[in-house]
């Protein structure tokens, strides 16, 4: 299919959301279709040939957080002209840098909210609270971070655009889950041999068998339990104050982020959350 008004359609519309569910996506390409037979799988990649010379991609993946099947709209890199666009200050650049070393080098991958709040001390310059707690909201909006009751945790968006980052800079903080070779953030550990699994992996694993498909040891639900008991009993250590480093971010307080598109001038382009500082802190096991 030519390069057209679908394909805009649907780039605007998971760009603008940051993430979108397969279902909805299909209902967004139903609805503009005039009936015509289109796959999403090949729009998407229509899109990303057209996208990728703008460094972005739209990426099909399992939400771990619900473990639905999405969209997530992602940079894959920065240059020095994108990077000079930058315009959030450099106070709030440290402040999201503090939260994903806290973060990943957490074994819960995951800080509570009075945690996050209190991590304004590790910036530098003056920074209170009340700032604070707006670009929390603005992330979560835009799935960089993800908040469950009173938890923040990694969001889908930063998951994947900061997978390479990731495994090259933090690799003590990278798991593999031992089925599928993507990157753990939410899963369980073997109790047996501590090997990182997702939830979803384990499942379908466990509907042909009943062990743990690492090790082969016999897998019982009380299992994942005690070690669910164990790990909400952990507490969440302290990070040391680090440099500061210059990052891109998303310059609204909405879920709107436009895109550069090919086919059309004028178009401003947002970023979104990098990060460049090495964490060597390394990490005993990570089990939700």
């Amino acid at each position: 299919m030519t390069y057209g008004h679908i394909h805009r359609f649907l780039l605007r519309s998971v760009a603008s959301r940051g993430v979108m569910s397969i279902t909805e996506s299909q209902a967004v390409l139903h609805k503009i279709a005039d009936n015509e037979e289109i796959h999403l799988e090949d729009i998407v990649k229509e899109i990303n040939t057209e996208i990728r010379p703008f460094k972005q991609a739209i990426k099909v993946t399992n939400d771990e957080m619900t473990n639905e099947r999405v969209l997530v709209f992602v940079s894959l890199g920065y240059d020095d002209a994108t990077k000079s666009q930058n315009v959030f200050s450099v106070t709030e650049l440290e402040y999201f840098r503090v939260l994903i070393e806290q973060i990943m080098t957490t074994e819960t991958r995951q800080i509570t909210g009075i945690l996050a709040l209190n991590l304004v001390s590790n910036v530098k310059t003056t920074f209170t609270k009340s700032d604070a707690q707006k670009l929390l909201k603005l992330w979560c909006r835009m799935r960089y971070l993800d908040k469950d009751e009173n938890n923040y945790a990694l969001g889908i968006r930063a998951i994947h655009e900061f997978e390479g980052y990731l495994r090259e800079n933090m690799p003590d903080t990278v798991e593999e889950c031992c089925l599928c070779k993507q990157v753990v953030f939410r899963g369980v550990n073997c109790p047996a041999c501590a090997k990182a699994i997702h939830t979803r992996c384990l499942n379908k694993y466990l509907e042909k068998v009943k062990k743990w498909p690492c090790c082969q040891i016999e897998f019982s639900q009380e299992q994942i339990e005690q070690l669910n008991q164990e790990e909400s009993s952990r507490v969440i250590p302290s990070i040391s104050q680090t440099e500061v480093v210059e990052t891109s971010l998303p310059s609204d307080e909405s879920t709107s982020m436009e895109v550069t598109q090919p086919t059309q001038e004028g178009e401003e382009n947002h970023m979104i959350p990098e990060i460049s500082q090495r964490v060597t802190r390394k990490r005993k096991r990570q089990i939700q």
